[in-house]
């Protein structure tokens, strides 16, 4: 039984729907029963990076020194169109399911009251319709195309590369390269687009979700008043920064290893970089902030109130009381509720302003961090730098 037939409510299934999905649908990439994630990642590399290669072959660019980049040596062609897209792709299937439940788990674990049954719907009909959008859709083409434009105007080419010929006014592109301005390129700037997208629609969907009555509890374990499951579904969104931190190691590669620019240079830029991803996908948890701060005030006055009142009749019963006691210390419930009163308590000063552990922001900086570990090798031999990353894991 899904989760839609548990609750009787909609899900938000993000990464179900939209022009582009359709179309994929008509095609006969996507199925009914499966998503077909090999096949449309292998059409995808097919499209770009097998593509590029044909023509490179072709007009004798692929390998060896008639230029100065040959395509089978551009580190940026591997990690954008042989790693980055594909897991883009793969993407939905790690990522959707989670997002989905997560949506219905509202509902499931309580959190929802009936009265706000509506509200909860029209969030998740605004969001998928917002996402079958084909407006937005053509908003995202324009912009990809528009970010390629603009690399390609701003692009200094110094010497000749299998996409570009160097002249003496300037460059032209050569046959790889127009397949690479005009397709690869927009192609991988929309499917990051769609991806940050999609993240907006989640932020949109949690931000209506913490104007409802939702019935936080101060003590609830996860210490985050019964949300903690949104911030374990979150942590998927790691997988799409794990594909642009790939693509854009291969950018950094290729200035360190052709451009001969020191990699200590880059320092500032990766760490600026690793700060800004990392705010953004956080962000569509900051809108419990107020929410989550207003309920940890509550219960640490509440258990407050009642911790006084309960240690002082420990104190009372147990502390100050001479006479002989009828009932034995040892093995009286008095303590274990006061442990469990102090284990309450805990937890409510435990909680943060966002329904998350420290394992989620972790695991976005590895993400950003982790592509860019073979640059070291530029640097430094592979001992070295295996010996640096055990000491990190460690």
């Amino acid at each position: 039984m899904t989760d839609s037939e548990h609750t009787g409510r909609p899900m938000l299934f993000l990464t179900e729907g939209g022009p582009t999905y359709r179309i994929e649908k008509r095609l006969g990439m996507i199925h009914e029963r499966g998503p077909r994630l090999v096949r449309r990642s292998m059409f995808a590399i097919c499209l770009t990076w097998v593509t590029l290669l044909v023509l490179c072959l072709f007009q004798g660019t692929a390998y060896g020194d008639r230029v100065a980049i040959p395509f089978l040596r551009d580190f940026a062609a591997y990690t954008r169109f042989l790693l980055a897209l594909p897991l883009l792709v793969v993407a939905v299937n790690v990522l959707g399911p989670h997002i989905a439940h997560a949506s219905a788990h509202f509902v499931r674990s309580g959190l929802v009251v009936e009265e706000d049954f509506k509200r909860f719907d029209q969030a998740v009909e605004k969001g998928l319709r917002w996402r079958d959008s084909v407006i937005a859709e053509i908003i995202l083409v324009l912009l990809a195309y528009c970010g390629a434009f603009s690399a390609l105007k701003g692009m200094a080419v110094e010497v000749s590369t299998w996409y570009a010929d160097r002249t003496g006014t300037g460059f032209s592109l050569t046959m790889a390269g127009w397949w690479f301005a005009f397709f690869c390129v927009p192609l991988f700037q929309f499917l990051m687009l769609r991806w940050l997208w999609r993240l907006f629609l989640w932020g949109q969907f949690l931000w209506r979700m913490s104007k409802l009555h939702l019935q936080l509890i101060p003590t609830h374990p996860d210490e985050a008043g019964g949300l903690g499951f949104v911030g374990e579904a979150h942590r998927f969104f790691s997988v799409i920064i794990f594909a642009f931190s790939i693509a854009s190691t291969g950018v950094v590669a290729n200035e360190v290893v052709y451009g001969k620019v020191p990699l200590p240079h880059f320092a500032p830029l990766i760490g600026t970089y690793v700060v800004l991803v990392v705010i953004l996908f956080l962000l569509p948890l900051a809108v419990f902030a107020p929410l989550l701060l207003r309920t940890k005030r509550r219960g640490l006055y509440e258990y407050g109130s009642l911790a006084t009142e309960y240690t002082s009749s420990f104190q009372k019963k147990w502390i100050e009381t001479r006479p002989p006691r009828e009932e034995a210390l040892l093995g009286t419930g008095d303590i274990q509720s006061l442990a469990d009163l102090g284990n309450s308590f805990a937890f409510i000063d435990k909680m943060g302003p966002m329904p998350m552990d420290k394992r989620t922001p972790i695991t976005m900086v590895a993400a950003c961090l982790i592509p860019m570990v073979p640059l070291l090798l530029t640097m430094m031999p592979l001992k070295d730098v295996l010996k640096l990353v055990f000491k990190l894991v460690m």
